[in-house]
């Protein structure tokens, strides 16, 4: 079988999967940037936790809801605590998020032991997602984030770019440090929350760190690392489907160690002679 057999077939069998992959992809490589700027990466870790966390809890008879519903409420909710803690500069940052990372996860051993209707397949399914078979519902759900987060953060680009790469002097310039942390954060929250009901935390953890970072690499100025985390973001679900689909290779993993790959070969080529990175 062909290569573009094998790409018609993933387009017109999995629709949901390919664009889906590269919409979370592009999104949460676009909130990287900002999470690794911020210097708050394991933000992302942390925040995959309590969203399975919260998809988890819905399977409690007293909280029952649909998984997504039951995921944004405590993620959001999360964060909202969160947001406040990570501006202040009472407690180190990594603690607060190490406890917060460990809280989630023995929660949601808890809740899954307790849950009655929950199955092996089904918990699997919660921590990795399912691309493949991601529903019409969802996707949609994903494509309405997708296009109210990036239509927050372009059109309040300098804000948000500001109080990342320079808190400080953003500070002493008038802005209100608090009220765009905390903006950010929630959104950040909303995205993880779908995402990792659609995708699997594997796939947004991996993407909210290693696009960046890449870009990162080669980027010589703010608006070039948003282009080329953006890219990445695009791309590595791509040819990740397609290893998956021909090595028959779970989609999610793949497709971060595709990004991995990327990054791998960028920081190889800072040491090329003559090269710009250098």
């Amino acid at each position: 079988m062909g290569t573009t057999e094998i790409v018609r077939i993933i387009v017109e069998e999995f629709p949901y999967a390919f664009y889906g992959s590269i919409l979370v992809g592009v999104l949460c490589s676009f909130l990287g940037v900002y999470v690794v700027a911020k210097r708050v990466v394991f933000l992302g870790a942390v925040l995959t936790q309590v969203s399975v966390a919260g998809l988890a809890l819905t399977f409690l008879p007293l909280f029952a809801v649909p998984h997504t519903v039951g995921s944004l409420i405590v993620t959001v909710a999360t964060v909202i605590v969160l947001s406040r803690v990570l501006t202040g500069k009472q407690l180190p940052k990594d603690s607060v998020l190490g406890f917060v990372f460990v809280f989630a996860v023995a929660s949601r051993i808890l809740i899954l032991q307790k849950a009655p209707k929950v199955e092996v397949a089904e918990v699997d399914t919660l921590l990795r997602g399912d691309i493949l078979f991601v529903t019409p519902e969802l996707f949609y759900l994903m494509a309405g984030v997708f296009i109210v987060a990036l239509s927050v953060h372009l059109l309040f680009y300098k804000e948000f770019t500001f109080i990342s790469f320079d808190p400080e002097t953003a500070g002493t310039q008038g802005y209100n440090v608090v009220f765009w942390e905390t903006l950010f954060y929630v959104l950040a929250a909303v995205v993880i929350a779908v995402a990792t009901h659609m995708v699997g935390d594997v796939f947004v953890f991996g993407f909210l760190v290693v696009p960046a970072v890449s870009a990162m690499i080669i980027g010589r100025t703010i608006k070039n690392i948003f282009l080329v985390a953006v890219f990445i973001g695009a791309l590595a679900p791509m040819i990740g489907l397609y290893l998956a689909f021909v090595l028959d290779l779970p989609s999610s993993p793949t497709m971060v160690c595709v990004a991995v790959l990327i990054l791998a070969l960028f920081n190889a080529w800072r040491f090329v002679p003559g090269s710009k990175t250098e």
